[in-house]
């Protein structure tokens, strides 16, 4: 029995290490990422051996704890965003992707490219993303799911199906259609 606790007590902490954390404060849960322990620089040297100058690599690396805002950014570059955009989405960014996943999926829906920035810069994720759809079709105005969804702290484990996505990234673009609101 000692062995089996030992086992199930250091796969779970072996697992907290990797990924996210949810923990509760205040009776609301918030999704925490373990901070990697490096040495702001290397954030710098990523951003600089990329595509960035090396002011572009400072503004990027801004008080960055990890390298995720240079890969963030990187990512966001060789997709849709310019140079700025990319530093806008990533800049303080704590996931290599998160943010990138997420205005990739806002702009796959109805919102535009300042619309996608706006909700995803920093530490967006596909669940924010689909947190503003999922608002944008009901009664919400893209700016209001904007605004509820960049500062939810709702309990963000459950995504949708592929299926689901697609269904609701077609209502929410028929909406806007119908509403002369598309991008």
């Amino acid at each position: 029995m000692k062995l089996l606790f030992l086992f199930v007590f250091f796969t779970t902490i072996s697992s907290f290490a990797s990924d996210s954390v949810i923990i509760e404060i205040g009776g609301i849960r918030h999704q925490c990422t373990p901070i990697e322990n490096r040495n702001p620089s290397q954030c710098l040297l990523t951003a600089y051996n990329g595509p960035y100058s090396k002011d572009e690599a400072q503004e990027l690396c801004e008080n960055a704890h990890s390298d995720a805002p240079a890969f963030c950014g990187i990512e966001a570059y060789r997709g849709r965003f310019s140079k700025s955009e990319s530093i806008a989405l990533c800049k303080g960014a704590s996931t290599k992707t998160g943010p990138v996943d997420c205005a990739n999926l806002a702009y796959n829906g109805p919102f535009s490219t300042s619309e996608s920035l706006t909700l995803c810069s920093h530490n967006g994720t596909k669940e924010t993303a689909e947190c503003a759809l999922s608002a944008y079709n009901g009664p919400y105005s893209k700016e209001e799911a904007i605004a509820i969804c960049k500062k939810s702290h709702f309990n963000k484990s459950k995504l949708l199906s592929q299926q689901e996505l697609n269904n609701l990234i077609e209502k929410t673009n028929l909406k806007a259609f119908g509403r002369n609101e598309y991008k």
